[in-house]
């Protein structure tokens, strides 16, 4: 591996948001998961914590890493690995904490007793782990606690790194029976690399649709991500009830469970010139909009491109068949088609044309369109006679097929 780095790399902020990132998104799992009675909090009681219906804690620790292997794989947690023995140091704080009035031991058993300690990473486990493999004899019997916290001392005494040693002494100072149920409490979650598939699955646990999971997490991601910016803003903790979860997030998984086309805002990028479309020469022709408008004509643009990516998309995700499009496109037509004539019925001057266009485009920003029996809104309806008009299919002008 090389360590070459330069400063500005060492500091690189991408290594840590990672590792805040990974953090909110097992939150995020965690809050998907949630059952009656039960909460989840981030960065209260733990780096994230739920409370279980049972009075019973989850105290989860998460360390993430962005170092690999030779094999390209998350580098392994090893008998020594700081975080590892970091996170057994604050588990053992949190235990004998004074002033959280758990000075006796008794306290410190009872604390002990309503809650498990969890270690998430994504760092790889391996069977040379002899921390983790004591543990777990531990906890199937076939090892004591004599036999643990002896080798937690000679693991002590054999070490050079003097932060190392300060956590596992932080470990080993505590009573010995504390030490035992600590461990029979101590759990270990790795190879937890992809966290975003975890969520996406808690959401397809909802009875969302494959095709709409993608717009499902983006949406429950963003209105989460707001809501606790607020809390912290307000001064509150990071915690959230099923109840609470519930009241404000069933209304979206409502919208992505049933049929609905779910419509996205466009955000991509305009195109270069935009007077130039054929869409807006139209408009400008007959005086709706002028070459300096630029500001409208962008409004209008986004109308369009608004229709045309949400259509694609849901053609793309099978929501839409081609007859269904066809219908749309001909009932667009069709009511162009009746109002254009009636319009244009007779011979008018070349100014009288410019009204007589206003007068088509005016009915038809005032028709609303469906897709699949969904009645769009204003601006997907406007977006489909401006999409039809930059092909150019319709127009407003008597003489506008000289645009095709």
């Amino acid at each position: 591996m090389n360590d070459n780095k330069t400063h500005i790399e060492k500091t690189a902020a991408e290594s840590k948001s990672i590792g805040f990132d990974y953090q909110y998104y097992f939150f995020l799992w965690k809050v998907l998961m949630l059952q009656p009675n039960e909460s989840v909090g981030l960065e209260v009681k733990d780096d994230v914590h739920t409370d279980l219906r049972n009075n019973h804690q989850m105290l989860y620790q998460l360390k993430h890493t962005i170092k690999k292997n030779t094999v390209g794989n998350p580098i392994n947690l090893t008998t020594s690995d700081l975080d590892m023995w970091k996170t057994f140091s604050n588990w053992s704080k949190v235990i004998s904490d004074k002033n959280d009035s758990r000075e006796t031991i008794q306290a410190q058993l009872s604390f002990i007793q309503k809650t498990s300690f969890v270690l998430a990473s994504n760092k790889s486990s391996n069977k040379s782990n002899k921390v983790v493999g004591i543990i777990n004899e531990l906890q199937s019997g076939s090892k004591n606690k004599n036999d643990v916290i002896s080798y937690f001392q000679s693991l002590c005494s054999n070490t050079t790194n003097i932060e190392l040693k300060d956590y596992i002494n932080d470990v080993i100072n505590l009573d010995e029976e504390v030490i035992e149920h600590f461990l029979l409490n101590t759990f270990f979650h790795l190879d937890d690399s992809d966290i975003l598939t975890k969520c996406e699955q808690a959401i397809k646990s909802k009875m969302v649709p494959q095709n709409k999971i993608d717009q499902a997490f983006t949406t429950i991601d963003s209105k989460l991500r707001k809501d606790n910016f607020i809390q912290v803003k307000n001064g509150l903790k990071i915690e959230i009830t099923f109840d609470e979860f519930y009241r404000k997030y069933r209304g979206y998984f409502d919208i992505y469970r049933n049929n609905t086309l779910v419509v996205q805002e466009y955000k991509g990028l305009l195109p270069d010139k935009l007077e130039n479309q054929i869409f807006i020469k139209q408009l400008m022709e007959i005086g709706y909009v002028e070459k300096t408008d630029i500001e409208y004509i962008s409004r209008l643009t986004l109308f369009k491109l608004k229709l045309l990516n949400n259509i694609e998309n849901w053609k793309r995700e099978g929501e839409i068949t081609d007859l269904e499009l066809k219908t749309l496109k001909d009932n667009a037509y069709n009511l162009w088609d009746s109002e254009f004539r009636l319009q244009h019925v007779g011979h008018y001057s070349d100014e009288q044309y410019n009204s007589k266009g206003i007068e088509v485009l005016k009915t038809m920003l005032k028709h609303s369109l469906k897709l699949t029996g969904q009645e769009f809104d204003v601006d997907m309806s406007n977006g489909k006679f401006y999409a039809l008009s930059d092909e150019p299919i319709i127009g407003w002008r008597k003489d506008w097929e000289k645009h095709k």
